[in-house]
């Protein structure tokens, strides 16, 4: 063969490998795809599968730089086309990024890199981007275990605040996140019996390494209980993951409550609770919904488990925003976007560490501002 026409071979079948990573991952997700889908996807042979990268992770690393920056524009910018495949892979590479150290050292750099190319000093902008990008990205990862998420599209308009008013009055005292006054707690445990060792431990496992790693002995040895001792109380590792995730949306939803009725009904609650969301004590939680969504995406059990609790926080932040003066309707989808926002922007936490400075009562206060403009200010 010509040496030109084997480079040429060569480019097609790595390209190949590729496009058949996307197709994987959007049919069987991130956790359950191996070098046998690959080849068999691609036809391309399973040594030349190691030679191009090694390990499934070499793979999801070189799909996105492959496709990560135009995936990322994709998601602010809709003339930008990509397929339902491309987006439901690289939406699963950017989310369990953060636990996968061979794609973070990827994934991490090439989107703050992104994100400071695309917004410089422009805090407005960034502003803009973090709510739109975050709602964007939890509606997308969500849509299997609630469909209503779509809602918060009907908001997108209104994220266009401006560095103008960002030095308005309605933005007065705002711009230091770190000066926040009430913190919120995670999940609570005591581990006072087998039950909540078992427990808190699935959902540290989970958190760490996915749902799809969170084997009943690896739960075990991290609550230091014997395997044997797990079986009378949980009869496989999905009802312990489902048991936790109870305990889970339990405690936040109350912990989400407690604040609000300690600062009173306003939009800076709102706010206030996605900047104390990237704190340490929220962090085994932050992670383990992405994990749990993640696996929902492909487990339509688990999302039909979730679901009930999905619509009792949606529910919660609706009532919140009528009692702020909001009318119902716009409470509805105001409660949905909150909800898939919370989601998306830990996502992009994870992969953009930066968003986390920002003040999110800001925009807060913009869309509190626009749906009630006779209210008072919070």
């Amino acid at each position: 063969m010509h040496p030109a026409s084997a480079k040429v071979k060569k480019r097609a079948s790595f390209d190949d490998l590729l496009v058949a990573g996307l197709q994987a991952i959007a049919t069987k997700g991130i956790d359950h795809v191996n070098v046998m889908d690959l080849t068999n996807y691609s036809g391309v042979s399973r040594p030349t599968f190691y030679t191009y990268f090694g390990d499934m992770h070499g793979l999801f690393a070189e799909v996105w730089l492959h496709y990560g920056r135009e995936w990322l524009d994709a998601q602010l910018d809709p003339s930008i086309e990509v397929s339902p495949e491309e987006d439901q892979a690289l939406l699963e590479i950017f989310a369990a990024a953060r636990r996968i150290p061979e794609l973070l050292e990827v994934v991490q750099p090439e989107a703050q890199r992104w994100w400071e190319e695309k917004f410089g000093d422009d805090l407005a902008a960034k502003q803009n981007a973090s709510w739109y990008l975050g709602a964007q990205i939890g509606r997308k990862i969500s849509k299997e275990v609630s469909g209503k998420g779509i809602l918060a599209e009907q908001l997108y308009p209104l994220i266009n605040v401006t560095n103008e008013e960002l030095a308005s009055p309605l933005m007065a005292g705002l711009g230091n996140p770190d000066k926040l006054p009430v913190p919120m707690s995670g999940i609570q445990f005591n581990d006072s019996s087998i039950e909540d060792s078992l427990t808190h431990a699935a959902v540290e496992v989970v958190a760490k390494s996915g749902v799809f790693a969170a084997s009943m002995t690896r739960i075990a040895r991290r609550a230091r209980v014997s395997t044997g001792s797990v079986y009378p109380r949980f009869k496989n590792s999905e009802s312990l993951i489902q048991s936790s995730f109870q305990k889970a949306i339990r405690d936040i939803v109350s912990g989400n409550v407690s604040v609000i009725e300690a600062g009173g009904p306003g939009v800076d609650q709102y706010g206030q609770a996605v900047n104390t969301g990237f704190g340490q004590e929220r962090e085994s939680w932050r992670n383990y919904r992405i994990e749990m969504h993640l696996a929902a995406a492909h487990d339509p059990t688990l999302a039909s488990f979730m679901e009930p609790g999905f619509e009792e926080t949606a529910t919660l932040l609706r009532d919140s925003a009528v009692r702020m003066g909001v009318s119902v309707e716009q409470a509805t989808v105001l409660a949905w976007f909150m909800h898939v926002h919370a989601i998306g922007v830990s996502i992009l936490f994870n992969a953009i560490p930066e968003i986390g400075q920002l003040d999110y009562r800001v925009m807060a206060r913009h869309l509190g501002n626009l749906l009630r403009p006779s209210a008072p200010l919070p």
